[in-house]
């Protein structure tokens, strides 16, 4: 997947532009909705109509971020 329109400019976005942080905190945000989701089913709550506090997320993708990119950097470094 090359280029992805972004529906606030109708621009391509090409993922190869962005940057190694950047990329790490888009990861970081999908492991959080996705945990969010697993939660949600376990607590069968539709998904949906949960109400996710928006610190609470910024907090999680923050830690989240800098903990996979140290990760991916340090990996890097071994090769």
């Amino acid at each position: 997947m090359k280029h992805t329109k972004n529906k606030q400019s109708n621009t391509p976005v090409d993922i190869n532009s962005l940057s190694l942080y950047e990329l790490c905190r888009w990861a970081a945000l999908k492991d959080a909705i996705d945990i969010t989701a697993e939660k949600c089913e376990e607590k069968s709550i539709d998904f949906s109509t949960f109400d996710l506090p928006p610190l609470a997320l910024l907090k999680y993708v923050d830690t989240a971020t800098d903990s996979l990119y140290n990760k991916v950097i340090t990996e890097y470094e071994k090769i």
